[in-house]
């Protein structure tokens, strides 16, 4: 029986290199999007995105992205990976949460290997962009379950999987040490006794005589 092929080396980058990543397989999907919101971001006729699990994507470079969140149309917030050094986007955080990326194919170092598998909101498509024939197209938003191959939701599915057992162990450490903070925060009040810590000897009460000398005077003889 013959070893498995390891996966070629898809790598990609932004423009001035700092930062470099490879994918580790095959993307879920990849799509075209002609909104006039993708228009206006990358500057382009449309935006090109390959969906891929977070996990299978691996930073290759000493540099690491930087997440940056930015206000796109009230109240929506569009989470990109950026360069530190030339603020190129690599890839977002999509609908699907923080564990499925959407890669910007722009980025990788071959582009063409990523032919999109649908184009979608064809109806604001510029008038001179031409599509090959037979290409799948969706006048508006495309449904994942509808589009997506049966291997790739699977892996969607084993992905939100472990995202979610990721999520609860946070939460359970989280809860660890609220719990650890609250039971140190009683022992310190029980050692303490009342709370109130020491009083300093000006704030003991004592009696003074018939006036303020005589007052003076028995402060004096107490804590002389």
């Amino acid at each position: 029986m013959s070893a498995a092929k390891p996966f070629p080396a898809i790598t990609g980058g932004c423009i001035c290199n700092a930062v470099r990543y490879r994918l580790l397989t095959a993307p879920l999907y990849c799509y075209a999007c002609h909104c006039p919101d993708c228009q206006k971001l990358t500057g382009s006729a449309f935006g090109l995105f390959l969906s891929i699990e977070a996990y299978s994507l691996k930073i290759i470079s000493p540099t690491a992205p930087v997440l940056v969140k930015r206000q796109k149309k009230p109240p929506t917030t569009d989470v990109t990976a950026e360069c530190p050094k030339c603020s190129v986007q690599l890839w977002s955080i999509g609908a699907m949460g923080e564990s499925v990326f959407e890669v910007r194919v722009g980025t990788l170092d071959f582009p063409a290997l990523m032919e999109p598998d649908v184009h979608i909101f064809v109806d604001s498509k510029l008038d001179w962009v031409c599509l090959p024939p037979g290409t799948k197209t969706k006048p508006r938003l495309y449904d994942v379950h509808e589009m997506w191959p049966r291997a790739s939701l699977k892996r969607l599915e084993i992905c939100m999987r472990r995202a979610e057992e990721v999520r609860k162990r946070r939460i359970a450490a989280v809860r660890e040490r609220s719990a650890e903070a609250t039971e140190l925060e009683e022992e310190v009040a029980a050692e303490d006794g009342s709370g109130e810590g020491e009083k300093t000897p000006t704030a003991v009460e004592f009696t003074g005589g018939d006036d303020d000398d005589d007052g003076d005077e028995e402060f004096e003889k107490r804590y002389r």
